[in-house]
Order: structure tokens, then C-alpha cells, then sequence
């Protein structure tokens, strides 16, 4: 392993390409009374790395506030930057700092757009989801959500779902916050509500651009909600993201807002909802008997043999390396429909699903368990 230099911009750079190198998606710089200490995001885990000495801390600190453009005078409040670093290939790095009770953490985002738009075979679907979810997207129209949790890849599926959908004679067009990512061949725009520029404003004036495809960052209020629903009945897809648990919880958001039933019914073609799990590293998984514990949890599925992080050079000693996505689609069948206007609550809409032949996202889970793809403690960690 290189030693890290002790000048603040040569520091800099060995962090940054020792992040990318370790696959890490975020950099956490955070003061502390005596050190700065260092974490990386790494298959959506922090994992500790040497700290750096108070000495050289405030120094490195403003290098990166000087590569993203941040006020360097500025420490009381939060600010955000950005710049590009171009090794192999160009990757984007999202700065952000918070002023904390020692100095200023800074977060740094890595945009990594060579590993990032991933095809639909790449991110992890069963073959009848995936065939299910194809289906759905030949339509001439619709509004099709995907919901998870921050963190949950739910921007990777929809930009992997544009790219699916990319072709010469479609117009597509997003409503993003930010734009993480470029598409090749499709019009990216940026809310930016301090001028004013919300997602409800920005959808109306994009449906006057004559597209076909919209991708709308995310559904937060009841506004955005009815315009995306009304371009949805008025020939267009419409693509979108929503906060929830799982893909029932979507239908409650909606009526929470205010949506109705019979509008819903009218408009909605599917849901996705999704997890990110670490996948077992391939070179140091061991396979093991079920502990009598495990056997009380999976009372029902007929799984004999489990497979077990362990550790080594490759996986960083975590035992994972990577991460593969875990789904539950919702598709409306008529008796949904009947569901959504004749009991509008979770516990009905739920029961439907799953009597229509939904896949949970345990379910979907317990398959990737009993491929040995993924640990059942990492199973339990993110969908239990």
C-alpha cells in the first residue's frame, strides 16, 4: 500500500483515487478534538480509514473547498460545490460542508459515470420481475414509480430504465435534483427552487417540449403528483420516485396527498420497490448449516445450507464486494383496481398484491440467500 504524502494537495489527490479505487461512493472528512478523522462509504457501509494529523487538517480541508469553488472565508454555514477529476475516466465529485462543533465536515460525493448506468440485467432483477417490469415499459403510456429509502439505487434504476427506453425517435426529457449523471441522447433539466424553478413548475413547462418519455426526480407534493398523473392519462410515460417502504405504501402516499382512487386506478401502471444488499465476496464466502435460530426465522422456506461473510484481501476483510438490488413490483390487475376504490388501506391493497403474485422484497431477498449471492444477516440488516 502507497504512504500517504504529507502536502495537503498531493494528499488530496491519494485520497480521492484510493476512494475510487476501494469502490467508495462517499468520503467523510469530519474534525474531531485532535485528528481528522476519515471514512469511506463502501457498499453503502462507512468503513474507517487512517486519520490525518490537526496539522495539515484545516490546510486539506480548503484545498478540496478551492477544487469545488466554496467560499473559503465562509465557516458558519453549509455550502455545496462540485468539480470533475479525470483519471481513467471522468468522475465527478459533489462537495458538501456543515459546520460542526470542531471545524467543517465536508462530504464528498463520488459520480463515478463508468460504473453508474447500469443495463436492467446488471441491476439484480429476478428473471420474472424483469421480464414483468419490460412489459410495463412497452407501453404507450403511464406513470411508473420506484420507492426505497435514500440510498436505496432508486436513481441508478431509472436512469438504466432511460437508457432501455433511449432511441432516435423518442423525446425524453427529466426534471432532476440535482443531475447526477448524463444520459446520451436525453434532455437532463435541474429544479432550482430558489428562483422559483420547483418540480411542479419545471414538469408543466417540460410537457410543453413535445416529449414522449418524462423523468420526474421525485413526487414530493400533491401538485407535482397531479400534473404527472394528468401526463400520464394524456399519452405520455412518466416515470417518478417516492419515499415509501414498499410498493403497496406508494398507492397510501398518493391518497395521503390527496390523489383519488379512480385517478390512480386511471393512471398508474406499476411500482418498483427496492433494497441495496452487499453481495457475498465470491473468493471468501463459506457455506454453513442453519443455526436453530435462523431455522425459527425461515419456519417456512426450505433452505438447508446459508453462506457466511468471511474476509480477505479482495473484499477489504468486509466479506462482501459489491451490491446487487433486491425488488418488489407492483402490477394493478383489475381486482387491484377493485381493491384500491372499494378499500383504500394498506392491509387490502397489500393482500391483493401478494394474492396477484407480487414478490416481496424478502421473498426476492430469500432467492439471492438460497443462490448464495447474499448473507442472510445482510437479508435481515436491510429488508427484515
Amino acid at each position: 500500500m502507497k504512504k500517504r504524502p504529507n502536502d495537503p494537495v498531493a494528499l488530496v489527490d491519494f485520497l480521492l483515487h484510493e476512494a475510487i479505487a476501494m469502490r467508495a461512493s462517499d468520503i467523510h472528512l469530519e474534525p474531531e478534538e485532535k485528528k481528522l478523522r476519515i471514512r469511506y462509504r463502501i457498499d453503502g457501509v462507512l468503513l474507517e480509514q487512517d486519520p490525518v494529523a490537526n496539522e495539515i487538517a484545516q490546510q486539506l480541508c480548503s484545498r478540496i473547498k478551492v477544487l469545488a469553488q466554496i467560499d473559503l472565508s465562509e465557516k458558519r454555514l453549509p455550502q455545496d460545490g462540485k468539480f470533475s477529476l479525470t483519471s481513467q475516466d471522468q468522475v465527478d465529485l459533489r462537495v458538501s460542508t456543515f459546520p460542526g462543533l470542531h471545524g467543517q465536515k465536508i462530504v464528498l460525493r463520488i459520480l463515478d459515470h463508468a460504473h453508474n448506468i447500469l443495463s436492467l440485467e446488471q441491476l439484480g432483477m429476478a428473471c420474472q420481475i424483469a421480464d414483468q417490469f419490460t412489459k410495463l415499459l412497452q407501453k404507450a403510456n403511464g406513470f411508473f414509480l420506484v420507492s426505497g429509502p435514500t440510498g436505496s439505487g432508486k436513481t441508478t434504476t431509472l436512469y438504466s430504465t432511460l437508457s432501455y427506453l433511449h432511441s432516435p425517435e423518442k423525446n425524453i426529457i427529466t426534471l432532476e435534483d440535482p443531475v447526477e449523471y448524463n444520459v446520451q441522447g436525453v434532455t437532463q433539466g435541474q429544479v432550482n427552487p430558489a428562483i422559483g424553478f420547483t418540480f411542479a413548475q419545471g414538469l408543466r413547462s417540460l410537457l410543453r417540449q413535445d416529449p414522449d418519455i418524462v423523468m420526474v426526480g421525485e413526487i414530493r407534493d400533491k401538485e407535482t403528483a397531479q400534473i404527472a398523473i394528468e401526463a400520464a392519462l394524456t399519452g405520455h410515460i412518466v416515470l417518478s420516485t417516492v419515499h415509501t417502504n414498499d410498493a403497496p405504501s406508494v398507492i397510501m402516499r398518493l391518497m395521503d396527498m390527496g390523489i383519488p382512487s379512480f385517478l390512480l386506478n386511471a393512471a398508474i401502471s406499476g411500482v418498483m420497490a427496492q433494497r441495496l444488499v452487499r453481495k457475498l465476496c465470491t473468493n471468501c464466502k463459506i457455506e454453513r448449516n442453519l443455526t436453530e435460530e435462523e431455522r425459527q426465522i425461515l419456519k417456512n422456506k426450505s433452505i438447508i445450507k446459508l453462506f457466511d461473510a468471511t474476509g480477505c484481501d479482495e473484499c477489504l476483510q468486509t466479506g462482501y464486494k459489491g451490491r446487487t438490488g433486491i425488488f418488489e413490483l407492483l402490477v394493478p390487475t383489475t381486482s387491484l383496481r377493485a381493491q384500491i376504490i372499494a378499500h383504500p388501506d394498506f392491509d387490502h391493497i397489500k393482500k391483493q398484491a401478494s394474492k396477484d403474485g407480487m414478490i416481496s422484497l424478502f421473498d426476492d431477498g430469500m432467492q439471492k440467500v438460497q443462490d448464495g449471492a447474499i448473507s442472510l444477516e445482510e437479508l435481515l440488516r436491510v429488508a427484515a
